[in-house]
């Protein structure tokens, strides 16, 4: 039987049918990473469809359509859309639209709801993904192919799981990138010119990335490695705590989730 693990990790070793045509729907920040990555693999037929362009068309033919439209404009754009989507793959990057409400809206089946980040850039998402409808075993098989070309896919069995974890893989870079500006802001208050303090910060978040990337170290293990026992690193770590830095933190992360169901209603 073949393992699971290496379905995520090597996605190419999937047996591959004949060339799909991907039609996707949005090409914004996301939209454009994700037709990039595709059209350089060169296994798949990709398009993608913009504000001007008409989904009616450019979607007819397709065999896959990715709805990567910010979730308010969802509705608007499903009202719009008359082609029969029912033999199509669905697959949605949409924050907070249920699989429901999107088989509702495009009478449809086979939906796929994913929660992607913006590291799929550089092809290094964390994407969380749950299926609905009357999905195949080839239809499965290419879900895992299309988000293992953007980094690792996870399926969960759960969709209330991609609600929550919506504000952690989905809204995970802008949390670094917040703790990095706070790092350069800290560098300015202390002398150095904003140029300076920028590289500073960009290259310590640089840095650590690949460190976790390459030493197999847990986080707590490299947190740890790092603060030296009396040390400097030991002394901020513990004032942090003292002022409830990691409960605030939290509570920062639990708006996410609300604001993920209000998306939704």
């Amino acid at each position: 039987m073949e393992n699971w693990w290496e379905r995520v990790l090597h996605p190419q070793k999937i047996k591959h049918c004949s060339m799909k045509k991907i039609c996707i729907i949005g090409v914004g920040i996301m939209g454009r990473a994700m037709l990039d990555i595709l059209s350089a693999k060169k296994l798949y037929n990709v398009v993608g469809c913009d504000a001007e362009d008409d989904p009616n068309v450019v979607a007819r033919d397709a065999d896959v359509v990715i709805f990567a439209v910010k979730p308010q404009s969802f509705k608007q754009l499903s009202e719009s859309i008359k082609i029969d989507l029912r033999d199509k793959l669905i697959i949605s990057i949409m924050a907070g639209i249920s699989v429901e409400k999107i088989r509702s809206f495009l009478n449809t089946e086979k939906v796929v709801r994913t929660m992607p980040n913006l590291a799929i850039k550089v092809g290094q998402s964390m994407t969380l993904w749950v299926a609905g409808g009357a999905m195949s075993d080839e239809d499965k098989s290419l879900v895992v192919e299309i988000l293992g070309m953007f980094g690792v896919g996870i399926e969960v069995d759960d969709e209330s799981k991609i609600g929550i974890m919506t504000s952690i893989n989905g809204s995970g870079p802008a949390y670094f990138a917040y703790m990095g500006e706070k790092m350069a802001d800290f560098c300015v208050k202390n002398g150095f010119p904003p140029e300076q303090s920028a590289i500073i910060a960009r290259q310590t978040l640089i840095g650590t990335g690949e460190v976790v990337k390459e030493s197999g170290w847990s986080l707590t293990e490299l947190r740890e490695r790092v603060s030296s026992k009396g040390g400097t690193t030991e002394k901020a770590i513990n004032t942090l705590e003292e002022n409830n830095f990691g409960d605030v933190f939290q509570k920062g992360i639990e708006a996410a989730v609300t604001r993920t169901k209000e998306l939704n209603q």
